[in-house]
């Protein structure tokens, strides 16, 4: 019985022996891309085209304008279709954070900030039932 459990051991680790030897080592991480710069305030300053939905999912109806200014007090001033709509914001890492008022009803936003000068993200208004606003931002 000794023999045989013997046997069976060794042979099971023979049978191992040639799969563990010919396991490759785990390759290398590719080298990460350049970081882009950081987005600051500064950088967002500006005019954009933009397009969306509103918090029920309807599109809206049409391209729009937004202009992106900078406050006395640092922090972004938002003007949608000429003042009609404002906000004020913030930039923190890749993103937008902005509080303001539509309709008469307050209005949070967070958008993605993109390379090319773009933004996205999505948008809520108190006391609307839908989850479903959002914006797309192309500079001009």
């Amino acid at each position: 019985m000794k023999i045989l459990i013997a046997l069976t051991t060794l042979g099971f680790v023979g049978l191992m022996a040639p799969a563990l030897a010919q396991t490759a080592a785990p390759a290398a991480a590719p080298a990460a891309a350049p970081a882009a710069a950081p987005f600051t305030n500064a950088s967002v300053l500006g005019n954009y085209v933009v397009n969306g939905t509103e918090t029920d999912g309807s599109k809206y109806d049409g391209e729009g304008p937004l202009a992106i200014t900078m406050d006395k007090n640092g922090a972004l001033e938002l003007k949608w279709d000429g003042g009609k709509y404002v906000a004020i914001g913030q930039v923190e890492g890749n993103k937008l954070f902005a509080g303001g008022v539509a309709d008469g009803r307050a209005v949070i936003m967070v958008m993605d900030l993109k390379p090319d000068g773009s933004a996205e993200g999505k948008w809520w208004r108190r006391t609307d039932a839908g989850t479903k606003g959002t914006e797309v931002w192309k500079k001009k």
